[in-house]
C-alpha cells in the first residue's frame, strides 16, 4: 500500500487504529466515504472492499458511523420499465444478468433508434471521439436533404433500412454535438421551475419543486412530450394530464422501496387531496422515504436498515406499509455480507492499461466552477467561462520540466491505444471475460484520441500522473479513457485514462492573468 500510494506504513497503521482500535472499550466513531475515483476505475472491487472495510469498522447506518458516498448525483430518480436484457448481444458467464450496454450496441451497429434525453451523451462517455465518429458514420448513411416532411421521413427510413441510426434529442436547449451537429428531431423541453415536480435528494427527502414560470416557445414537459411520443406509435398508458397524475402513477411502482411514497398518495386521497397537493402542504422540508404511517399519521424515515422498525403497520382501508424489505438488506440473513473484491478481475486491464515509456495517467474530475459538462455554464453563465475559458490539465512540475511545459501553455494529451470494447459476444468462462480474454477474441479495438488543454503546473498532483475536467464540452478528456466496463457491474473505468503530453504553443493567458488563474488550488 505504501507503494501505491505514497502514504508511509506506518501513517496507515496509524489511521487503521483511528478507525477501528476501541477507547476505553467503545468503537470509534467512524465514518467512511466513497466517491468517483475509487468506483470509476475498478468499480465492484474498489466499492465492495471499502464498504467491507466499513463493517470492520462497525460502520453503517448509525449516528457519526456512516458509509457512503460524498457527493455528486441525488440518487433519488426512479427509472421506467426495464429492456430486453434477455435479448442482449453479449452474456457473461456465471452471471444471471444480461449485459445491455447501448454504448457497444452503436459500435457494433445494433442500434436503430436512439432517443437521448437530458444529456451530453457522445462528450460523457467513455472514448468519446471514437464515439461521435462512429455515430456521424451511422447518422450519415442517407442523410435528410430536405425540409419537406415526407421526403424526411423517407430518408430516416432508407438510413435505417440501410443499418443506420435515427437520432432524437430532447432537451432545454440545443448541445453539441448531439442535439445540433446530430440529431435528426430536437424535442425542446421545459426546465425545473417551468412545471411542478417532485424529486428526492440524497438523505431522500421527498419535496415538491413548484412552478414559477412558463416554458419558452413551444417547450413542453418532458412527461407531455413521451406522452405525445407513446401514443403515436401505438402504446396506452400515456393519459396523463398533468404531472401529478404521473407522480400519483409512480407510487405504485415504488411500494416496498426506499423510495417509497404510496402512503403520501393513500392518505391525499383519502382527505381529497392531490398528491401534488399533500406535498405542498409539507413545505420546503417535505418528508424522508420511506414514507410509513405510524398512529395514523404520515412519518418519515430517517435511517434505512434500522432495527428498532421491526413491524408493519396498517393504514386508512386496511393499506400496509409493507417496511420488511426496507429495514433488512437482501440477504439470507438480513444482515449486511462481507463482499469479495479479487484483485484478478482487475490485474491485466490494470497492468494493459497502465502508461508505458512517457505515457501519463491522464485522470478526471469535476470542480466547483464547472461541475460537470458545462451544460448550464457556457451559455447561460459567462461569468464561468471568464475564469475557467479552457479545460485545463494539472502536470507535475517534474512531468512539466520534462517536456518544456510551463503554466499557461497549450498543451495536447493524445493516445493511439485507447481500447474499445465491442459488444456481441458470450463468454463461458471468467477468463474469457476478463480484458485478455477479449482481447484475444477479438472484441476490443484500438482508437485514437487528443484534445488540447491549459497547462497548470501544481505539485497537487502525484508524479506521472495530471488531472483535467472530466466531459468539458470544449475539450472532453473522456476521450482517453477507455471504453472496456468492469465484467461484474458492466460499469466504465472513466478516471482511467492514459496518454502523452506534449506543448503545443502558448495559450492567450499564460501573459494576461486577467481571465484565468494559475494559483495552487489545493488545500494545504
Amino acid at each position: 500500500a505504501e507503494k501505491a500510494t505514497g502514504v508511509p506504513a506506518d501513517k496507515i497503521r496509524k489511521a487503521a487504529e483511528m478507525m477501528a482500535k476501541p477507547v476505553n472499550g467503545k468503537r470509534p466513531k467512524t465514518s467512511v466515504g466513497i466517491e468517483k475515483g475509487n468506483y470509476w476505475s475498478n468499480n465492484y472491487s474498489n466499492t465492495s472492499s471499502i464498504a467491507s472495510l466499513a463493517l470492520v469498522c462497525g460502520t453503517g447506518n448509525r449516528p457519526g458511523q456512516m458509509c457512503g458516498r460524498l457527493g455528486g448525483h441525488q440518487r433519488g430518480g426512479t427509472s421506467g420499465g426495464s429492456y430486453p436484457r434477455n435479448k442482449g448481444p453479449e452474456k457473461y458467464a456465471g452471471r444471471r444478468r444480461k449485459i445491455l450496454d447501448v454504448d457497444k450496441w452503436v459500435e457494433t451497429g445494433h442500434v436503430r433508434f436512439a432517443y437521448v434525453v437530458g444529456n451530453t451523451w457522445t462528450t460523457g462517455m467513455a472514448a468519446s471521439q471514437a464515439m461521435e465518429r462512429r455515430i456521424k458514420e451511422l447518422v450519415g448513411k442517407h442523410p435528410i436533404t430536405s425540409a419537406d416532411k415526407d421526403k424526411a421521413v423517407a430518408a430516416l427510413k432508407k438510413r435505417v433500412d440501410a443499418g443506420g441510426m435515427v437520432v432524437v434529442d430532447q432537451d432545454i436547449y440545443l448541445r453539441d454535438p448531439i442535439g445540433s451537429d446530430i440529431a435528426d428531431l430536437v424535442l425542446p423541453a421545459a426546465t425545473w421551475g417551468e412545471e411542478d415536480f417532485a424529486r428526492e435528494n440524497g438523505e431522500r427527502r421527498l419535496r415538491l419543486y413548484s412552478k414559477f414560470y412558463d416554458a419558452p416557445g413551444e417547450a413542453k414537459p418532458d412527461w407531455w412530450i413521451v406522452a405525445q411520443v407513446g401514443k403515436r406509435m401505438g402504446f396506452e398508458g400515456f393519459d396523463w394530464k398533468n404531472s401529478n397524475e404521473v407522480f400519483e402513477e409512480l407510487a405504485r411502482f415504488n411500494r416496498g422501496n426506499r423510495r417509497n411514497f404510496q402512503p403520501l398518495v393513500m392518505f391525499a386521497k383519502r382527505d381529497g387531496k392531490t398528491g401534488h397537493q399533500a406535498l405542498r402542504e409539507l413545505g420546503t422540508e417535505g418528508i424522508q422515504a420511506p414514507v410509513r404511517i405510524e398512529n395514523g399519521k404520515l412519518v418519515g424515515t430517517k435511517r434505512l436498515h434500522d432495527s428498532t422498525y421491526k413491524h408493519l403497520e396498517t393504514g386508512p382501508e386496511g393499506f400496509t406499509s409493507d417496511l420488511k424489505q426496507v429495514y433488512s438488506f437482501k440477504t439470507q440473513s438480513g444482515k449486511a455480507n462481507f463482499m469479495k473484491s479479487p484483485w484478478w478481475m482487475f490485474d491485466d486491464f490494470f497492468e494493459a492499461q497502465r502508461p508505458k515509456d512517457d505515457e501519463l495517467w491522464i485522470t478526471n474530475g469535476r470542480s466547483n466552477e464547472v461541475w460537470q459538462s458545462g451544460f448550464d455554464d457556457l451559455i447561460r453563465r459567462p461569468y464561468i467561462q471568464q475564469k475557467v475559458p479552457a479545460n485545463y490539465l494539472e502536470i507535475h512540475p517534474d512531468d512539466a520540466k520534462a517536456r518544456g511545459i510551463e503554466n499557461g501553455d497549450w498543451v495536447e494529451a493524445y493516445s493511439d491505444r485507447v481500447p474499445v470494447q465491442v459488444g456481441g459476444f458470450i463468454a463461458r468462462t471468467t477468463k474469457e471475460a476478463s480484458y485478455t480474454g477479449l482481447l484475444k477474441a477479438g472484441h476490443i479495438k484500438f482508437d485514437k484520441g487528443s484534445v488540447k488543454l491549459v497547462a497548470i503546473v501544481t505539485d497537487s498532483v502525484r508524479p506521472g500522473v495530471t488531472y483535467t475536467l472530466a466531459h468539458d464540452g470544449r475539450q472532453p478528456t473522456n476521450a482517453l479513457v477507455p471504453r472496456v466496463t468492469d465484467p461484474m457491474t458492466t460499469n466504465y473505468r472513466f478516471k482511467m485514462g492514459v496518454g502523452r503530453v506534449r506543448k503545443v504553443g502558448e495559450s492567450p493567458y499564460k501573459k494576461s492573468f486577467s481571465h484565468m488563474s494559475f494559483a495552487p488550488r489545493a488545500f494545504t
